[in-house]
């Protein structure tokens, strides 16, 4: 294989069928947004989540715009020359003057390119007239080195699962937004639908169960855990990162005390430490702090653990009430939940500086008692307003002087 056959618009004017045939994806109208900045754009995220579906149908937007010989991609899971050589290349077959013409190029997968940060610093600093675009599956392994070595010339992005709204456009599932209800039981067919195959664009039409756990666990779970982490961070132990994935999604929204999971799993609290940021960092869990008007001490509290998808929650038979929590924040990331003694409240959204609590029941005729923890965070707090989500109920009550709204899951989701 050659460059040429992975920039087939050189001849043909147009990106690949198969990129051409899927639907853009919500980031995609921000990241355009940038194109004409001279900063460096990062994109990064889960393994599997469409990171290169996404470069390429920005290349379809450029070449709208620009020859079609000023775009140049490039995969270091194909190839592994020196950035300076494949512009090189490139510069010889497409005979283009790097100084007087706009070129854009895109390095997909560049970890897998020793030294690629402070090749890229040099090539940004002294060809100004080329806009690159890279991308990669591991946080921590480009964000250390962008910071280091590209401070100030990049600006980062990140590509999550599929939101249930992105997935239902996939589907191309249309409905009138002004009647929903009409629309209810289909609706809510995709959503059971979506919560197994976990937002991955690439299981949009598998409807066989056993064919999603093995994607899950063979192309996603086992890949980072086993080849992307212990490269970037030359681990010994891979099985440790297996067993501390197994907890979360097994328990999803778990209280994570990292002096109790060292000593049951028989190591120290600084490995098992590490090794949960390696997951975070590899996009396979996430964090939520316990919520503090002091910044600091929120830091300091314990943490929950999700699993990034709920088809981790599934692989890992994690009860139902769990995954549709884990199912909430995946759709709005969320950075806090609240636990005080025994009253919790599942979310806090902060934004704007506005607090909602937000309280996920899959259920209906919830009692006041269950919600105790939601209704004494709006007192403390002095909110008038607080969410819970049901299962299928709607209402809107007055409790102890506060406004609670019950809401359905799925409606919640796509109003979101």
């Amino acid at each position: 294989m050659k460059i040429e056959d992975i920039n087939p618009w050189w001849t043909t004017s147009t990106i690949q069928k198969e990129f051409l045939k899927l639907e853009r994806r919500d980031l995609f109208n921000e990241l355009i947004n940038f194109i004409k900045d001279k900063q460096i754009i990062t994109l990064t995220g889960l393994r599997r989540t469409g990171k290169t579906v996404l470069l390429h149908h920005i290349i379809d937007y450029l070449l709208k715009q620009f020859p079609k010989e000023n775009i140049l991609y490039y995969n270091f899971d194909l190839f592994d020359e020196t950035i300076e050589n494949i512009l090189e290349y490139y510069q010889d077959k497409v005979k283009l003057d790097f100084k007087k013409e706009k070129i854009f190029v895109f390095l997909d997968e560049v970890q897998k390119h020793d030294n690629w940060e402070n090749e890229l610093k040099v090539l940004y600093d002294n060809f100004p007239n080329i806009k690159f675009f890279i991308s990669g599956s591991s946080s921590l392994f480009i964000e250390k080195k962008t910071k280091e070595s590209l401070a100030g010339r990049s600006f980062s992005f990140i590509l999550k699962p599929l939101t249930f709204k992105e997935y239902l456009k996939l589907k191309k599932f249309s409905f009138d937004e002004k009647r929903m209800s009409l629309y209810k039981s289909e609706i809510e067919k995709h959503l059971n639908y979506y919560l197994k195959m976990g937002g991955f664009p690439e299981l949009i039409e598998e409807n066989d169960e056993n064919k999603i756990s093995k994607y899950v666990k063979e192309l996603v779970i086992d890949k980072i855990i086993y080849i992307d982490i212990p490269k970037a961070f030359k681990i010994e132990e891979p099985e440790l990162l297996s067993r501390i994935l197994s907890i979360i999604s097994s328990n999803p929204g778990i209280i994570f005390d990292y002096e109790s999971i060292a000593s049951d799993l028989k190591r120290n609290r600084k490995t098992i430490s590490n090794y949960a940021l390696y997951l975070e960092k590899a996009f396979l869990i996430k964090k939520v702090y316990n919520y503090s008007r002091n910044v600091l001490t929120s830091e300091k509290k314990m943490k929950r653990f999700y699993p990034s998808s709920t088809s981790f929650s599934f692989l890992f038979n994690a009860e139902q009430g769990r995954i549709i929590e884990n199912l909430v924040l995946m759709n709005y990331d969320f950075r806090f939940f609240s636990r005080e003694g025994d009253k919790e409240v599942d979310f806090i959204e902060t934004d704007k500086n506005r607090i909602t609590p937000i309280e996920v029941k899959y259920a209906d005729n919830i009692k006041e008692k269950e919600i105790k923890g939601l209704l004494n965070f709006m007192e403390k707090n002095s909110l008038k307003k607080g969410i819970v989500i049901t299962k299928s109920s709607e209402d809107k009550k007055m409790i102890k002087g506060s406004n609670i709204q019950f809401i359905p899951l799925w409606k919640w989701l796509l109003e979101k």
